[in-house]
């Protein structure tokens, strides 16, 4: 279940280009490159930080924002079959 910690670990991520990944059952904050090491395989990538920030119109969000931007997340990894 991806959570507004998850979400908030991600915007809060500068460096690189973080994205949130479904790996084993977990979700996780990873650098895209990491995504491709052998540790990494079969992870679905959910969002990037890039992406989420433009579809967001920036990287500032109140809690109860995250709390709605990870339940929106949570349903499309549901409907994704993750």
């Amino acid at each position: 279940m991806i959570t507004a910690d998850h979400v908030r670990n991600l915007l809060n991520r500068t460096e690189g280009d973080a994205t949130l990944v479904l790996l084993r059952g977990r979700v996780e904050v990873m650098e895209c490159a990491d995504a491709d090491v052998e540790r990494c395989r079969g992870a679905m990538r959910i969002v990037s930080r890039r992406d989420l920030v433009e579809r967001l119109g920036g990287d500032r969000l109140a809690s109860g924002d995250l709390e709605a931007v990870a339940a929106e997340l949570d349903s499309i990894v549901t409907h994704q079959g993750g």
